[in-house]
Protein backbone atom coordinates (compact mmCIF):
# COMPACT_ATOMS: atom_id res chain seq x y z
CA UNK A 1 0.00 0.00 0.00
CA UNK A 2 1.16 3.38 -0.69
CA UNK A 3 2.26 5.62 2.19
CA UNK A 4 2.02 9.38 0.16
CA UNK A 5 -1.67 11.09 1.27
CA UNK A 6 -3.95 13.31 -0.93
CA UNK A 7 -6.43 15.43 0.99
CA UNK A 8 -10.12 15.03 0.96
CA UNK A 9 -10.48 18.03 -1.05
CA UNK A 10 -7.92 18.76 -3.86
CA UNK A 11 -7.35 22.44 -5.23
CA UNK A 12 -7.60 22.15 -8.79
CA UNK A 13 -4.70 22.44 -10.54
CA UNK A 14 -5.04 26.12 -11.51
CA UNK A 15 -4.88 27.02 -8.17
CA UNK A 16 -1.96 24.71 -7.55
CA UNK A 17 0.09 26.09 -10.43
CA UNK A 18 -0.83 29.58 -8.80
CA UNK A 19 0.33 28.67 -5.49
CA UNK A 20 3.57 26.85 -6.76
CA UNK A 21 4.41 30.32 -8.88
CA UNK A 22 3.63 32.02 -5.49
CA UNK A 23 6.24 29.79 -3.57
CA UNK A 24 8.83 30.50 -6.06
CA UNK A 25 8.81 34.43 -6.34
CA UNK A 26 10.07 36.66 -3.52
CA UNK A 27 13.09 37.03 -2.22
CA UNK A 28 13.83 33.26 -2.46
CA UNK A 29 11.51 29.90 -3.05
CA UNK A 30 9.21 28.74 -0.20
CA UNK A 31 10.31 25.11 -0.50
CA UNK A 32 7.94 23.78 2.37
CA UNK A 33 4.88 25.49 0.30
CA UNK A 34 6.03 23.17 -2.93
CA UNK A 35 6.15 20.30 -0.72
CA UNK A 36 2.80 20.96 0.61
CA UNK A 37 1.51 20.81 -2.92
CA UNK A 38 3.34 18.25 -4.53
CA UNK A 39 3.95 15.66 -2.03
CA UNK A 40 0.48 15.29 -1.35
CA UNK A 41 -1.14 14.83 -5.09
CA UNK A 42 -1.08 11.79 -6.75
CA UNK A 43 0.49 11.12 -10.30
CA UNK A 44 -2.61 11.99 -12.17
CA UNK A 45 -2.76 15.17 -10.15
CA UNK A 46 0.71 15.76 -10.40
CA UNK A 47 0.30 15.93 -14.53
CA UNK A 48 -2.57 18.23 -14.48
CA UNK A 49 -0.68 20.36 -12.33
CA UNK A 50 2.40 20.00 -14.55
CA UNK A 51 0.46 20.52 -18.18
CA UNK A 52 -1.81 23.59 -16.06
CA UNK A 53 1.34 25.46 -14.86
CA UNK A 54 2.90 25.50 -18.78
CA UNK A 55 -0.60 25.96 -19.87
CA UNK A 56 -1.00 29.24 -17.56
CA UNK A 57 2.65 30.82 -17.07
CA UNK A 58 4.22 29.61 -20.65
CA UNK A 59 7.37 27.55 -19.16
CA UNK A 60 7.93 24.26 -18.05
CA UNK A 61 7.41 23.39 -14.42
CA UNK A 62 10.35 20.91 -14.40
CA UNK A 63 12.47 23.49 -15.19
CA UNK A 64 11.45 25.65 -12.45
CA UNK A 65 12.07 23.46 -10.13
CA UNK A 66 15.40 22.62 -11.24
CA UNK A 67 16.30 26.66 -11.28
CA UNK A 68 14.21 26.67 -7.87
CA UNK A 69 15.45 24.00 -5.56
CA UNK A 70 18.61 22.34 -5.12
CA UNK A 71 20.81 19.25 -4.11
CA UNK A 72 19.28 15.74 -3.30
CA UNK A 73 15.56 17.49 -2.92
CA UNK A 74 16.05 19.23 -6.39
CA UNK A 75 17.02 15.37 -8.02
CA UNK A 76 14.09 13.96 -5.58
CA UNK A 77 11.45 16.11 -6.77
CA UNK A 78 12.26 16.47 -10.32
CA UNK A 79 12.12 12.64 -9.91
CA UNK A 80 8.36 12.74 -8.21
CA UNK A 81 6.95 14.78 -10.44
CA UNK A 82 7.57 12.75 -14.04
CA UNK A 83 4.70 10.39 -14.47
CA UNK A 84 5.52 6.87 -13.01
CA UNK A 85 6.13 4.87 -15.80
CA UNK A 86 8.26 7.59 -17.53
CA UNK A 87 10.38 8.08 -14.18
CA UNK A 88 11.14 4.20 -14.62
CA UNK A 89 12.27 4.66 -17.86
CA UNK A 90 14.16 8.08 -16.90
CA UNK A 91 16.07 6.27 -14.02
CA UNK A 92 16.70 3.11 -16.22
CA UNK A 93 18.46 5.09 -19.22
CA UNK A 94 20.52 6.67 -16.56
CA UNK A 95 22.07 3.56 -15.04
CA UNK A 96 22.89 1.87 -19.00
CA UNK A 97 25.19 5.06 -18.72
CA UNK A 98 27.20 3.09 -15.91
CA UNK A 99 25.97 -0.36 -15.85
CA UNK A 100 28.19 -1.89 -13.16
CA UNK A 101 27.56 0.08 -10.48
CA UNK A 102 23.84 1.11 -11.48
CA UNK A 103 22.67 -2.74 -12.38
CA UNK A 104 20.37 -2.89 -9.87
CA UNK A 105 18.31 -0.22 -10.90
CA UNK A 106 17.31 -2.21 -14.25
CA UNK A 107 16.59 -5.44 -12.02
CA UNK A 108 14.44 -3.20 -9.71
CA UNK A 109 12.54 -2.32 -12.50
CA UNK A 110 12.23 -5.77 -14.53
CA UNK A 111 11.90 -8.08 -11.16
CA UNK A 112 9.77 -5.58 -8.90
CA UNK A 113 7.02 -5.02 -11.91
CA UNK A 114 4.18 -6.74 -12.84
CA UNK A 115 4.58 -8.26 -16.53
CA UNK A 116 1.96 -5.77 -17.63
CA UNK A 117 3.91 -2.74 -15.55
CA UNK A 118 7.55 -3.67 -17.23
CA UNK A 119 6.13 -3.45 -20.61
CA UNK A 120 4.70 -0.11 -20.27
CA UNK A 121 8.26 1.11 -18.88
CA UNK A 122 10.05 -0.14 -22.11
CA UNK A 123 7.01 1.92 -23.50
CA UNK A 124 8.10 4.92 -22.43
CA UNK A 125 11.75 3.95 -22.97
CA UNK A 126 11.20 3.86 -26.59
CA UNK A 127 9.30 7.36 -27.07
CA UNK A 128 11.67 9.42 -24.78
CA UNK A 129 14.93 7.44 -26.22
CA UNK A 130 13.85 6.33 -29.83
CA UNK A 131 15.44 2.91 -28.98
CA UNK A 132 15.02 -0.17 -27.37
CA UNK A 133 15.97 -0.75 -23.03
CA UNK A 134 17.03 -3.75 -24.55
CA UNK A 135 19.71 -2.07 -27.03
CA UNK A 136 21.14 -0.10 -24.50
CA UNK A 137 21.41 -2.47 -21.80
CA UNK A 138 23.18 -5.03 -24.38
CA UNK A 139 25.62 -2.43 -25.73
CA UNK A 140 26.53 -1.28 -22.05
CA UNK A 141 27.37 -4.99 -20.94
CA UNK A 142 29.29 -8.33 -22.31
CA UNK A 143 29.54 -12.43 -20.85
CA UNK A 144 26.67 -13.99 -18.47
CA UNK A 145 26.12 -9.98 -17.06
CA UNK A 146 24.52 -8.90 -20.51
CA UNK A 147 22.57 -12.34 -20.82
CA UNK A 148 21.09 -12.22 -17.27
CA UNK A 149 20.03 -8.79 -17.99
CA UNK A 150 18.63 -9.07 -21.35
CA UNK A 151 16.77 -11.79 -19.76
CA UNK A 152 15.01 -10.07 -16.99
CA UNK A 153 14.30 -7.02 -18.87
CA UNK A 154 13.24 -8.87 -22.41
CA UNK A 155 10.88 -11.80 -20.60
CA UNK A 156 6.80 -12.05 -20.08
CA UNK A 157 6.60 -13.42 -17.22
CA UNK A 158 3.02 -15.51 -16.13
CA UNK A 159 1.60 -13.32 -13.44
CA UNK A 160 -0.55 -15.98 -11.84
CA UNK A 161 -0.11 -18.07 -8.92
CA UNK A 162 -0.14 -21.38 -10.31
CA UNK A 163 2.97 -23.50 -9.60
CA UNK A 164 4.59 -27.01 -10.60
CA UNK A 165 5.95 -28.78 -7.75
CA UNK A 166 7.43 -31.39 -10.42
CA UNK A 167 9.43 -29.10 -12.09
CA UNK A 168 10.38 -26.54 -9.28
CA UNK A 169 12.47 -29.48 -8.04
CA UNK A 170 13.78 -30.37 -11.21
CA UNK A 171 15.03 -26.84 -12.11
CA UNK A 172 16.41 -26.43 -8.55
CA UNK A 173 18.92 -29.76 -9.47
CA UNK A 174 19.68 -27.71 -12.73
CA UNK A 175 20.69 -24.39 -10.86
CA UNK A 176 22.57 -26.73 -8.23
CA UNK A 177 24.95 -28.05 -10.79
CA UNK A 178 25.16 -24.67 -12.58
CA UNK A 179 26.03 -23.07 -9.03
CA UNK A 180 28.21 -25.93 -8.30
CA UNK A 181 30.07 -25.30 -11.72
CA UNK A 182 31.17 -21.60 -10.42
CA UNK A 183 30.19 -18.98 -12.69
CA UNK A 184 31.85 -19.79 -16.45
CA UNK A 185 28.35 -21.36 -17.39
CA UNK A 186 25.25 -20.27 -16.32
CA UNK A 187 23.09 -20.34 -19.11
CA UNK A 188 20.35 -22.95 -18.16
CA UNK A 189 20.06 -20.82 -14.77
CA UNK A 190 19.55 -17.45 -16.45
CA UNK A 191 17.08 -19.40 -18.80
CA UNK A 192 14.96 -19.92 -15.60
CA UNK A 193 15.64 -16.53 -13.52
CA UNK A 194 14.53 -14.99 -16.29
CA UNK A 195 11.66 -16.79 -17.64
CA UNK A 196 9.25 -17.99 -15.01
CA UNK A 197 6.80 -16.52 -13.23
CA UNK A 198 7.36 -15.00 -9.53
CA UNK A 199 5.27 -17.72 -7.81
CA UNK A 200 7.27 -20.61 -10.23
CA UNK A 201 10.93 -19.59 -9.06
CA UNK A 202 10.13 -19.30 -5.40
CA UNK A 203 8.91 -22.65 -5.52
CA UNK A 204 12.35 -23.36 -7.29
CA UNK A 205 13.78 -21.54 -4.14
CA UNK A 206 12.44 -23.21 -1.88
CA UNK A 207 13.38 -26.89 -3.30
CA UNK A 208 17.17 -26.05 -3.57
CA UNK A 209 17.17 -24.79 0.09
CA UNK A 210 15.22 -27.59 1.55
CA UNK A 211 17.67 -30.17 -0.86
CA UNK A 212 20.66 -28.21 -0.12
CA UNK A 213 20.21 -26.49 3.78
CA UNK A 214 21.08 -23.36 1.65
CA UNK A 215 19.56 -20.30 -0.12
CA UNK A 216 20.69 -19.51 -3.76
CA UNK A 217 22.24 -16.68 -3.51
CA UNK A 218 24.86 -17.79 -0.30
CA UNK A 219 25.41 -21.44 -2.57
CA UNK A 220 26.66 -18.55 -5.65
CA UNK A 221 30.52 -18.70 -5.34
CA UNK A 222 31.86 -15.74 -3.78
CA UNK A 223 35.39 -13.68 -4.35
CA UNK A 224 36.33 -12.51 -7.49
CA UNK A 225 33.59 -10.84 -9.87
CA UNK A 226 34.68 -8.25 -11.91
CA UNK A 227 32.04 -8.11 -14.08
CA UNK A 228 29.27 -7.90 -11.76
CA UNK A 229 27.55 -11.54 -13.19
CA UNK A 230 27.16 -12.91 -9.32
CA UNK A 231 26.33 -9.84 -7.57
CA UNK A 232 23.16 -8.95 -9.98
CA UNK A 233 22.27 -12.39 -9.85
CA UNK A 234 21.93 -12.07 -6.29
CA UNK A 235 20.12 -8.71 -6.83
CA UNK A 236 17.40 -10.48 -8.96
CA UNK A 237 17.34 -13.45 -6.92
CA UNK A 238 16.38 -10.90 -3.70
CA UNK A 239 14.25 -9.11 -5.45
CA UNK A 240 12.17 -12.05 -7.56
CA UNK A 241 11.77 -13.96 -3.85
CA UNK A 242 10.54 -10.76 -1.80
CA UNK A 243 10.65 -7.62 -3.33
CA UNK A 244 9.77 -6.10 0.14
CA UNK A 245 12.77 -7.36 2.16
CA UNK A 246 15.25 -6.86 -1.12
CA UNK A 247 14.03 -3.13 -0.84
CA UNK A 248 13.71 -3.05 3.25
CA UNK A 249 17.62 -4.16 2.82
CA UNK A 250 18.78 -1.36 0.13
CA UNK A 251 17.30 1.00 2.53
CA UNK A 252 19.07 -0.34 5.54
CA UNK A 253 22.24 -0.15 3.24
CA UNK A 254 21.53 3.81 2.53
CA UNK A 255 21.00 4.94 6.03
CA UNK A 256 23.88 2.85 7.37
CA UNK A 257 26.29 4.66 9.70
CA UNK A 258 29.08 4.50 7.47
CA UNK A 259 26.68 7.17 5.04
CA UNK A 260 24.03 8.21 3.92
CA UNK A 261 23.31 6.70 0.08
CA UNK A 262 20.71 9.63 -1.37
CA UNK A 263 20.58 7.96 -4.76
CA UNK A 264 19.69 4.56 -3.46
CA UNK A 265 17.54 6.18 -0.65
CA UNK A 266 15.96 8.74 -3.24
CA UNK A 267 14.82 6.35 -5.46
CA UNK A 268 13.40 3.68 -3.50
CA UNK A 269 10.93 6.32 -1.44
CA UNK A 270 10.32 7.92 -4.53
CA UNK A 271 9.53 4.84 -6.83
CA UNK A 272 7.43 3.10 -3.90
CA UNK A 273 5.04 5.85 -2.19
CA UNK A 274 2.68 5.50 -4.63
CA UNK A 275 2.95 1.57 -4.80
CA UNK A 276 3.94 -0.38 -2.26
CA UNK A 277 5.96 1.46 0.93
CA UNK A 278 3.79 0.26 3.54
CA UNK A 279 5.17 -3.24 3.03
CA UNK A 280 9.05 -1.56 2.80
CA UNK A 281 8.71 0.11 5.68
CA UNK A 282 7.07 -2.96 7.92
CA UNK A 283 9.98 -5.00 6.45
CA UNK A 284 12.12 -2.59 7.31
CA UNK A 285 11.32 -2.23 10.85
CA UNK A 286 11.50 -6.05 11.44
CA UNK A 287 15.10 -6.00 10.60
CA UNK A 288 15.68 -3.02 12.59
CA UNK A 289 16.05 -1.30 15.54
CA UNK A 290 14.48 1.86 14.33
CA UNK A 291 10.93 2.74 12.23
CA UNK A 292 12.40 3.96 8.66
CA UNK A 293 10.45 6.75 9.36
CA UNK A 294 13.48 7.34 12.45
CA UNK A 295 16.57 6.28 9.88
CA UNK A 296 15.80 8.63 7.53
CA UNK A 297 15.29 11.34 10.18
CA UNK A 298 18.72 10.73 11.56
CA UNK A 299 20.70 10.36 7.94
CA UNK A 300 19.22 13.78 6.17
CA UNK A 301 17.89 16.84 7.01
CA UNK A 302 17.02 20.17 5.47
CA UNK A 303 13.88 20.41 2.86
CA UNK A 304 15.16 16.78 1.78
CA UNK A 305 14.13 15.29 4.85
CA UNK A 306 10.96 17.07 4.71
CA UNK A 307 9.99 16.04 1.02
CA UNK A 308 11.00 11.79 1.53
CA UNK A 309 8.61 12.47 5.49
CA UNK A 310 6.20 13.98 3.37
CA UNK A 311 6.05 10.96 0.70
CA UNK A 312 6.04 8.59 3.88
CA UNK A 313 3.17 9.52 5.61
CA UNK A 314 4.64 11.34 8.25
Amino acid sequence: MATCTVPQVVPSPAEDAAALLKAFQGWGTDEQAVIAILAHRDAAQRKRITLKYEEMYNESLMQRLKSELSGDFERAMCHWILDPVERQAVMANAATKCILEEYPVVIEIACANSTAELVAVKEAYHALYKCSLEEDVAAATTGNLRSLLLALVSTYRYDGDDVNMGLARSEAKIIHEAVRNGAADHEELIRIVGTRSKAQLNATFGCFKDEHSSSITKALPRGTDPTGYLRALRTAVRCIADSNKYFAKVLRNATCESGTDEDSLTRVVVMHAEKDMKGISSAFRRRSSVTLEQAIAKETSGDYRSFLMALLGS
